[in-house]
């Protein structure tokens, strides 16, 4: 089998918002360029066959279209010119811990921008970070133990052994057991009913 070399050819500059491009041939520097990444990282994806490419000649290319679904995967991006520094869905779940209702109407809750990215939703980045401070300081995640049985009437008996037997989680910071709100709520749900 002969290789047959190709002319080199020359890329005009990609116009990243263009539809029409996604057949268009990048090489690892311009794919680097793009993506805001290392050569060296392009190429250990490429070795472990993460990100698709092809030959022309003896040189790698990527299809831009690949490089975007490739790109469009990472749960935090930062700024680049493929898109501005956000999240993806999964980021956002595992940067808030909550679930994925929960997230989605936190998003529509704060007005954060997002669009997309080949066919994955992305959050901003600036914008679920300063949403997130504001969620935080409103509605606590986490409080002490004094303070849920103050908050939501539960006898310290019930809420000790809903910590013991897991149904509450507890964290420890600054020295202080915290417990999660969530849950507490549950709880108190939970041991109304059993009262009705």
């Amino acid at each position: 089998m002969t290789k047959i070399k190709q002319q080199k050819r020359g890329i005009p500059p990609l116009n990243l918002r263009a539809q029409d491009h996604y057949e268009e041939l990048l090489t690892i520097s311009e794919a680097a360029q793009l993506s805001g990444l290392s050569k060296q990282f392009i190429y250990q994806q490429l070795k472990s066959n993460t990100l698709r490419f092809c030959l022309l000649g003896d040189i790698r290319h990527i299809k831009y279209r690949h490089l975007r679904a490739w790109f469009a995967k990472f749960p935090t991006n930062k700024d680049c010119p493929l898109c501005p520094a956000s999240f993806s869905l999964v980021g956002l779940l595992n940067y808030t811990k909550m679930g994925r209702c929960w997230v989605l109407r936190f998003v529509e809750r704060y007005n954060i921008r997002s669009y997309y990215l080949g066919n994955s939703r992305r959050f901003n980045y600036q914008d679920c970070i300063a949403a997130w401070a504001v969620e935080l300081t409103t509605n606590p995640q986490w409080i002490t133990i004094e303070k849920a049985i103050k908050e939501y009437a539960i006898e310290s008996d019930i809420l000790l052994s809903a910590t013991a037997s897991k149904r509450v989680r507890i964290k420890c910071k600054d020295a202080k057991v915290l417990v999660n709100v969530m849950d507490v709520k549950q709880l108190k749900e939970l041991k109304q009913w059993e009262e009705l």
